[in-house]
């Protein structure tokens, strides 16, 4: 088991949608509904959150929600386009620039960034991960949506694989892919320092490719 978690040193720390719901700055309604729902499912889950739960904090008419997103349904998809903005883009592609100055040290940054994450009250786990569990069992515009975004994180790492020297760089990002979900159930299981563990695997893969390119 890892070890208590702690608060994060770091300059830029993990999101959390639901820390810093600020509905008075939404802007419009819609905002307000998205605002509200991106806090509620990554803390609460898909299945569990209810249209009448949504509206009801979010202080808006139901038929504002449906005229907007058109349905629940269509409200998850782009509650996890902003999940894509948020937590992809702005938070881990940055986080992975900043900490490493060499496309090889980018690929060990995740695993640093995670382990901030992983330290940080409260850990809820990953939002695309958890709505690819609650709809896996029929194709959906949200399972679709949820395969999307981390296919999209998968590109990300292939793309830097690549700068590194990395000569099969897809099948490489798949395998670092795969440790960041591991670790990822790994700290939701409690085990804090998931991330370490999991980069000492990612470092052992990236040497030996490397070693074979060079």
């Amino acid at each position: 088991m890892g070890r208590t978690r702690r608060m994060s040193q770091t300059r830029a720390r993990p999101p959390h949608p639901w820390m810093d719901v600020d509905l008075a700055g939404a802007g419009d309604t819609r905002e307000q509904i998205l605002r509200t729902a991106y806090a509620l499912f990554w803390r609460h889950g898909i299945n569990a959150v209810g249209v009448d739960r949504i509206v009801s904090e979010a202080g808006v008419a139901k038929t504002s929600l449906y005229r907007h997103f058109g349905s629940k349904e269509g409200l998850v998809v782009v509650v996890i386009e902003r999940h894509t903005d948020v937590w992809t883009r702005n938070w881990l592609q940055s986080e992975i620039e900043r900490r490493g100055k060499t496309p090889a040290k980018q690929l060990l940054a995740i695993f640093d960034a995670f382990d901030d994450w992983f330290h940080e009250e409260p850990f809820e786990g990953c939002l695309f991960i958890n709505t690819l569990t609650e709809s896996h069992h029929y194709p959906t515009p949200v399972r679709d949506a949820a395969l999307a975004a981390l296919a999209e994180i998968r590109a990300l790492i292939a793309e830097v694989a690549l700068a590194a020297g990395v000569r099969d760089a897809k099948t490489f990002a798949q395998r670092v892919q795969i440790l960041m979900m591991g670790s990822i159930t790994n700290a939701l299981q409690g085990n804090a320092d998931a991330a370490r563990d999991a980069r000492s695997i990612a470092e052992l893969f990236l040497e030996r490719e490397l070693s074979a390119t060079g």
